[in-house]
Protein backbone atom coordinates (compact mmCIF):
# COMPACT_ATOMS: atom_id res chain seq x y z
CA UNK A 1 0.00 0.00 0.00
CA UNK A 2 1.24 3.44 -0.86
CA UNK A 3 0.04 7.00 -1.56
CA UNK A 4 0.37 9.09 -4.83
CA UNK A 5 1.48 8.05 -8.08
CA UNK A 6 0.13 9.79 -11.47
CA UNK A 7 -2.90 8.38 -12.49
CA UNK A 8 -2.49 6.78 -15.92
CA UNK A 9 -4.21 10.34 -17.96
CA UNK A 10 -2.67 13.11 -15.80
CA UNK A 11 1.12 12.50 -16.54
CA UNK A 12 3.52 15.29 -15.94
CA UNK A 13 6.15 16.15 -18.92
CA UNK A 14 8.79 15.40 -16.56
CA UNK A 15 9.47 12.33 -13.85
CA UNK A 16 9.23 13.25 -10.64
CA UNK A 17 12.03 11.97 -7.95
CA UNK A 18 11.29 10.80 -4.63
CA UNK A 19 12.68 9.60 -1.34
CA UNK A 20 11.72 7.82 1.45
CA UNK A 21 13.31 6.82 5.20
CA UNK A 22 11.28 4.05 6.54
CA UNK A 23 11.74 2.22 9.92
CA UNK A 24 10.73 -1.05 11.20
CA UNK A 25 10.64 -2.61 14.73
CA UNK A 26 8.57 -5.16 16.91
CA UNK A 27 8.72 -2.57 19.03
CA UNK A 28 5.74 -0.95 17.45
CA UNK A 29 3.90 -3.84 16.77
CA UNK A 30 0.50 -3.69 18.20
CA UNK A 31 0.78 -7.06 20.52
CA UNK A 32 3.81 -9.12 21.60
CA UNK A 33 6.85 -6.15 21.96
CA UNK A 34 9.70 -7.94 22.01
CA UNK A 35 12.70 -8.19 20.38
CA UNK A 36 12.57 -12.52 19.28
CA UNK A 37 12.04 -12.71 15.41
CA UNK A 38 12.34 -10.38 13.07
CA UNK A 39 13.36 -7.13 15.30
CA UNK A 40 14.47 -4.41 13.27
CA UNK A 41 14.93 -2.99 10.15
CA UNK A 42 15.92 0.22 8.33
CA UNK A 43 15.93 1.38 4.77
CA UNK A 44 16.27 4.31 2.54
CA UNK A 45 14.32 4.27 -1.38
CA UNK A 46 14.22 6.54 -3.88
CA UNK A 47 13.20 6.47 -7.61
CA UNK A 48 11.75 8.27 -10.58
CA UNK A 49 8.56 8.09 -11.77
CA UNK A 50 6.40 8.52 -14.73
CA UNK A 51 8.03 7.68 -18.11
CA UNK A 52 5.95 7.15 -20.76
CA UNK A 53 8.14 5.03 -22.81
CA UNK A 54 10.30 2.50 -21.77
CA UNK A 55 12.86 4.31 -23.74
CA UNK A 56 12.74 7.12 -21.66
CA UNK A 57 13.61 5.41 -18.42
CA UNK A 58 16.29 7.06 -16.68
CA UNK A 59 18.62 3.40 -15.51
CA UNK A 60 21.80 2.00 -15.23
CA UNK A 61 21.79 0.60 -18.73
CA UNK A 62 22.92 -2.84 -17.13
CA UNK A 63 19.27 -3.45 -15.19
CA UNK A 64 18.21 -1.64 -19.12
CA UNK A 65 20.13 -4.77 -20.97
CA UNK A 66 17.78 -7.05 -18.83
CA UNK A 67 14.75 -6.17 -18.45
CA UNK A 68 14.60 -4.55 -22.32
CA UNK A 69 13.46 -8.00 -23.84
CA UNK A 70 11.04 -8.87 -20.74
CA UNK A 71 7.39 -8.59 -20.37
CA UNK A 72 7.42 -5.06 -18.59
CA UNK A 73 8.67 -3.78 -22.25
CA UNK A 74 5.31 -2.46 -23.44
CA UNK A 75 6.99 0.71 -25.67
CA UNK A 76 4.64 3.60 -25.22
CA UNK A 77 1.22 1.56 -24.10
CA UNK A 78 2.14 1.93 -20.56
CA UNK A 79 3.57 3.89 -18.22
CA UNK A 80 6.53 2.90 -15.86
CA UNK A 81 8.64 3.96 -12.71
CA UNK A 82 12.05 2.78 -11.43
CA UNK A 83 13.04 2.34 -8.02
CA UNK A 84 16.14 1.46 -5.68
CA UNK A 85 16.20 0.56 -1.79
CA UNK A 86 19.27 -0.14 0.29
CA UNK A 87 17.90 -1.39 3.37
CA UNK A 88 19.73 -3.41 6.93
CA UNK A 89 17.39 -6.16 8.91
CA UNK A 90 17.98 -8.03 11.94
CA UNK A 91 16.82 -10.87 13.43
CA UNK A 92 17.07 -12.27 16.46
CA UNK A 93 15.97 -15.39 18.92
CA UNK A 94 13.92 -14.21 22.26
CA UNK A 95 16.02 -14.55 24.75
CA UNK A 96 19.04 -11.41 24.14
CA UNK A 97 20.95 -12.11 27.75
CA UNK A 98 22.25 -15.48 26.98
CA UNK A 99 25.36 -15.18 24.90
CA UNK A 100 25.19 -19.50 23.99
CA UNK A 101 23.88 -20.91 21.12
CA UNK A 102 19.96 -21.05 21.69
CA UNK A 103 19.26 -24.51 19.52
CA UNK A 104 15.69 -24.27 19.39
CA UNK A 105 15.27 -20.22 18.59
CA UNK A 106 16.04 -18.71 15.30
CA UNK A 107 19.58 -17.75 14.41
CA UNK A 108 20.83 -14.03 15.16
CA UNK A 109 21.12 -12.79 11.73
CA UNK A 110 21.73 -9.63 9.90
CA UNK A 111 21.42 -8.54 6.51
CA UNK A 112 22.36 -5.47 3.98
CA UNK A 113 20.70 -5.23 0.86
CA UNK A 114 20.61 -3.32 -2.40
CA UNK A 115 17.33 -3.47 -4.46
CA UNK A 116 15.93 -2.06 -7.72
CA UNK A 117 12.35 -2.56 -8.82
CA UNK A 118 11.11 -1.79 -12.68
CA UNK A 119 7.14 -1.22 -12.76
CA UNK A 120 4.59 -0.86 -15.68
CA UNK A 121 1.26 0.12 -15.18
CA UNK A 122 -2.05 1.17 -16.72
CA UNK A 123 -5.89 0.24 -16.89
CA UNK A 124 -5.57 -0.70 -13.29
CA UNK A 125 -2.82 -3.15 -14.26
CA UNK A 126 0.57 -3.67 -12.58
CA UNK A 127 3.62 -5.23 -13.24
CA UNK A 128 7.20 -5.25 -11.88
CA UNK A 129 10.16 -6.91 -11.71
CA UNK A 130 13.12 -6.62 -8.41
CA UNK A 131 16.35 -7.81 -8.14
CA UNK A 132 18.31 -7.81 -4.69
CA UNK A 133 21.63 -8.24 -4.15
CA UNK A 134 23.63 -8.18 -0.53
CA UNK A 135 25.10 -10.14 1.86
CA UNK A 136 24.05 -11.93 5.13
CA UNK A 137 26.65 -11.81 8.78
CA UNK A 138 29.04 -9.94 10.03
CA UNK A 139 29.70 -8.06 6.97
CA UNK A 140 26.10 -6.25 7.18
CA UNK A 141 27.04 -4.94 10.62
CA UNK A 142 23.53 -5.70 11.56
CA UNK A 143 25.65 -6.25 15.10
CA UNK A 144 26.49 -3.11 15.69
CA UNK A 145 23.59 -1.01 14.01
CA UNK A 146 21.56 -3.25 17.12
CA UNK A 147 23.92 -2.37 19.55
CA UNK A 148 23.95 0.99 19.08
CA UNK A 149 19.95 1.37 19.17
CA UNK A 150 19.75 -0.45 21.87
CA UNK A 151 22.21 1.56 23.94
CA UNK A 152 20.50 5.20 22.61
CA UNK A 153 17.28 3.50 24.05
CA UNK A 154 18.33 1.56 27.17
CA UNK A 155 17.12 -1.71 26.29
CA UNK A 156 19.06 -4.88 26.84
CA UNK A 157 21.94 -5.82 24.81
CA UNK A 158 21.85 -8.41 22.68
CA UNK A 159 24.68 -10.57 23.85
CA UNK A 160 24.50 -13.87 21.22
CA UNK A 161 25.60 -11.75 18.21
CA UNK A 162 28.79 -14.52 18.58
CA UNK A 163 26.46 -17.02 17.08
CA UNK A 164 25.26 -15.36 13.86
CA UNK A 165 25.32 -16.69 10.37
CA UNK A 166 28.47 -16.34 8.94
CA UNK A 167 29.14 -14.21 5.74
CA UNK A 168 27.43 -15.07 2.44
CA UNK A 169 26.15 -13.33 -0.48
CA UNK A 170 22.90 -13.45 -1.00
CA UNK A 171 20.32 -12.47 -3.78
CA UNK A 172 16.69 -13.13 -5.03
CA UNK A 173 14.94 -12.25 -8.56
CA UNK A 174 11.12 -10.97 -7.60
CA UNK A 175 7.95 -10.26 -9.99
CA UNK A 176 5.03 -8.57 -8.79
CA UNK A 177 1.30 -8.56 -10.16
CA UNK A 178 -1.27 -6.16 -9.10
CA UNK A 179 -4.92 -5.69 -10.31
CA UNK A 180 -7.37 -2.64 -9.08
CA UNK A 181 -11.07 -3.78 -9.22
CA UNK A 182 -14.12 -2.61 -7.22
CA UNK A 183 -13.53 0.46 -7.16
CA UNK A 184 -16.13 2.46 -5.41
CA UNK A 185 -17.01 6.17 -5.62
CA UNK A 186 -18.46 7.42 -2.22
CA UNK A 187 -18.03 10.91 -2.20
CA UNK A 188 -16.65 13.81 -4.46
CA UNK A 189 -13.43 13.29 -2.99
CA UNK A 190 -13.54 10.08 -1.23
CA UNK A 191 -14.01 6.13 -2.42
CA UNK A 192 -13.25 2.60 -1.69
CA UNK A 193 -11.35 0.17 -3.72
CA UNK A 194 -9.47 -3.51 -3.74
CA UNK A 195 -6.98 -4.85 -5.66
CA UNK A 196 -5.79 -8.45 -5.71
CA UNK A 197 -1.52 -8.60 -5.48
CA UNK A 198 0.12 -11.54 -6.03
CA UNK A 199 4.54 -12.21 -5.92
CA UNK A 200 6.85 -14.82 -6.68
CA UNK A 201 10.78 -14.90 -6.16
CA UNK A 202 13.80 -17.04 -6.43
CA UNK A 203 17.17 -16.62 -4.81
CA UNK A 204 19.34 -18.12 -1.70
CA UNK A 205 18.17 -14.84 -0.31
CA UNK A 206 14.34 -16.33 0.18
CA UNK A 207 11.85 -17.92 -2.50
CA UNK A 208 8.52 -17.93 -2.14
CA UNK A 209 4.67 -17.50 -3.35
CA UNK A 210 1.81 -15.20 -2.48
CA UNK A 211 -1.36 -13.86 -3.19
CA UNK A 212 -3.55 -11.48 -0.95
CA UNK A 213 -6.00 -8.58 -1.10
CA UNK A 214 -5.82 -4.93 -0.34
CA UNK A 215 -8.23 -2.74 0.68
CA UNK A 216 -8.14 0.89 0.96
CA UNK A 217 -10.99 3.82 1.99
CA UNK A 218 -9.59 7.69 1.03
CA UNK A 219 -8.72 9.65 -1.62
CA UNK A 220 -5.82 9.66 -4.65
CA UNK A 221 -6.86 6.03 -4.80
CA UNK A 222 -6.81 6.45 -8.77
CA UNK A 223 -3.41 7.63 -8.87
CA UNK A 224 -2.06 5.20 -6.34
CA UNK A 225 -3.11 1.91 -6.99
CA UNK A 226 0.69 1.30 -8.79
CA UNK A 227 2.70 1.03 -5.40
CA UNK A 228 0.62 -1.25 -3.10
CA UNK A 229 2.01 -3.83 -1.54
CA UNK A 230 1.15 -5.89 1.48
CA UNK A 231 4.17 -4.77 3.20
CA UNK A 232 3.89 -1.04 2.91
CA UNK A 233 7.85 0.33 4.25
CA UNK A 234 9.62 -3.35 3.68
CA UNK A 235 10.64 -1.99 -0.06
CA UNK A 236 10.81 0.81 -2.64
CA UNK A 237 7.23 0.24 -3.36
CA UNK A 238 6.34 2.66 -0.70
CA UNK A 239 5.91 6.26 -2.65
CA UNK A 240 4.55 9.74 -2.45
CA UNK A 241 4.28 11.15 -5.76
CA UNK A 242 2.35 14.04 -6.80
CA UNK A 243 -1.18 14.33 -6.75
CA UNK A 244 -4.22 16.80 -7.59
CA UNK A 245 -4.37 17.65 -4.30
CA UNK A 246 -2.34 19.25 -1.33
CA UNK A 247 -3.59 17.59 1.17
CA UNK A 248 -4.74 13.19 0.97
CA UNK A 249 -4.96 10.12 3.31
CA UNK A 250 -6.10 6.62 3.16
CA UNK A 251 -6.53 3.83 5.41
CA UNK A 252 -6.00 0.27 4.35
CA UNK A 253 -5.90 -3.34 5.25
CA UNK A 254 -4.60 -6.10 3.42
CA UNK A 255 -4.70 -10.00 3.78
CA UNK A 256 -1.69 -12.07 2.37
CA UNK A 257 -0.48 -15.68 2.19
CA UNK A 258 2.58 -17.36 0.94
CA UNK A 259 4.55 -20.88 0.33
CA UNK A 260 8.09 -19.89 1.23
CA UNK A 261 10.52 -22.41 -0.33
CA UNK A 262 13.35 -21.25 1.28
CA UNK A 263 14.75 -18.55 4.17
CA UNK A 264 18.47 -18.36 4.37
CA UNK A 265 17.86 -16.48 8.14
CA UNK A 266 16.10 -19.98 9.29
CA UNK A 267 17.62 -22.34 7.11
CA UNK A 268 21.16 -20.99 8.21
CA UNK A 269 23.93 -20.80 5.65
CA UNK A 270 23.66 -22.72 2.58
CA UNK A 271 27.59 -23.74 1.20
CA UNK A 272 28.69 -24.68 4.95
CA UNK A 273 27.20 -25.77 8.63
CA UNK A 274 25.07 -23.38 10.58
CA UNK A 275 22.44 -22.91 13.41
CA UNK A 276 19.21 -23.05 11.65
CA UNK A 277 15.48 -24.26 12.37
CA UNK A 278 12.91 -26.24 10.82
CA UNK A 279 10.61 -23.73 8.41
CA UNK A 280 7.37 -23.15 8.43
CA UNK A 281 6.42 -23.38 4.47
CA UNK A 282 2.86 -21.75 4.33
CA UNK A 283 3.02 -18.04 6.17
CA UNK A 284 0.34 -15.41 6.62
CA UNK A 285 0.62 -11.64 7.11
CA UNK A 286 -2.24 -9.11 7.98
CA UNK A 287 -1.71 -5.43 7.91
CA UNK A 288 -3.49 -2.67 8.74
CA UNK A 289 -2.27 1.23 8.51
CA UNK A 290 -2.84 4.95 8.01
CA UNK A 291 -1.37 7.27 4.76
CA UNK A 292 -1.19 10.85 5.03
CA UNK A 293 0.67 13.16 1.57
CA UNK A 294 0.32 16.75 2.83
CA UNK A 295 2.55 18.80 -0.27
CA UNK A 296 5.52 17.08 -1.24
CA UNK A 297 5.90 15.37 2.16
CA UNK A 298 4.37 12.09 2.84
CA UNK A 299 3.84 10.10 6.26
CA UNK A 300 2.64 5.96 6.07
CA UNK A 301 2.22 3.97 9.57
CA UNK A 302 1.29 0.23 9.44
CA UNK A 303 1.66 -2.61 11.51
CA UNK A 304 1.96 -6.20 10.49
CA UNK A 305 0.92 -9.73 11.97
CA UNK A 306 2.04 -12.91 10.84
CA UNK A 307 1.67 -16.23 11.72
CA UNK A 308 4.76 -18.54 13.07
CA UNK A 309 7.27 -18.81 10.87
CA UNK A 310 9.29 -21.51 12.01
CA UNK A 311 8.66 -24.52 14.20
CA UNK A 312 8.57 -24.11 18.02
CA UNK A 313 8.12 -19.89 17.16
CA UNK A 314 6.60 -19.07 20.98
CA UNK A 315 5.61 -15.51 19.70
CA UNK A 316 3.72 -14.68 16.18
CA UNK A 317 5.29 -12.45 13.76
CA UNK A 318 4.31 -8.76 14.79
CA UNK A 319 6.01 -5.55 13.34
CA UNK A 320 5.28 -1.98 12.67
CA UNK A 321 6.57 0.33 9.98
CA UNK A 322 6.54 3.86 9.61
CA UNK A 323 8.09 6.01 6.37
CA UNK A 324 8.83 9.44 5.88
CA UNK A 325 8.60 10.16 2.05
CA UNK A 326 9.63 13.46 0.37
CA UNK A 327 9.23 14.41 -3.57
CA UNK A 328 10.00 17.29 -6.22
Amino acid sequence: MSTGVLADNDQKDEPVSWYILSAENDAFGVLDKSDDGYSNGIGFAWGYAPFKKFDDIDMPQWIRFLSKNTYLNQADKKNYSIGYAVSQSMYTPKDLSRSDLIIDDRPYAGTLLWQSKLRTYGDNVTDSLGLVLGVLGPASLAEQTQTRIHEMIGTQIPQGWDNQLDNEPVFRVEAERSVRFADIDLGESTGFDTSLYSQAGLGNLLSDVGVGFTFRFGNILDQSYAFINPAPARSANAVVGPTSKSFNWQVFASVFGRYVFNDITLDGNTFKDSHSVELVNEQGLVSLGLAVNWENWGLIFSTQRGTRQFEGQESKTNFGALSLSYHH
